[in-house]
């Protein structure tokens, strides 16, 4: 891709980024984490593949194949992260940092077990906030002046 036209891309992005800055639909959040879901997997592929190279050239091979894997993935992986930051840049979200080398995909049941966590964490703070205010209002109800004056 041409500088230029990237450059484009950005200038045209800038001057239409106020019309969606604002809740982008669930339908853009949901492609938009496909993508990243699709750049990382991929990233781990390159990544196992350049141990491969690494392993191949260590053993004194020439990985020429591989190096063309290496680079169709490399060209896939930039389509892709280019498409991220134009959906990130457009609708105001934020890009998860890509994997590092040697880092493993995350667990599902881990990830499940994330977002169970956070649901029911959410509906405490609920439940903790209407209680809050149902003391609140009792507290409020109570006509101290009678109530201190059965004392006597």
């Amino acid at each position: 891709m041409s500088s230029r036209l990237a450059i484009g891309i950005i200038v045209i992005g800038l001057a239409v980024t106020p019309l969606y800055a604002q809740d982008p639909p669930r339908e853009v959040k949901s492609e938009f984490r496909q993508h990243v879901v699709r750049r990382d997997r991929l990233i781990r592929e390159l990544n196992a593949l350049d141990s491969k190279a690494a392993d191949a050239v260590a053993d004194g091979k020439k990985p020429n194949a591989t190096h063309a894997e290496q680079i169709e993935l490399q060209d896939e992986i930039d389509l892709i992260q280019l498409r991220i930051e134009t959906m990130a840049m457009r609708w105001n979200l934020d890009i998860p940092d890509p994997p590092r080398p040697g880092e493993a995909a995350p667990d599902a049941g881990t990830a499940t077990s994330a977002k169970v966590e956070a649901a029911f964490q959410e509906g405490r703070n609920r439940a903790e906030r209407h209680l809050q205010a149902r003391c609140r209002q009792m507290l409020a109800s109570i006509d101290y002046d009678t109530f201190l004056s059965r004392g006597e």
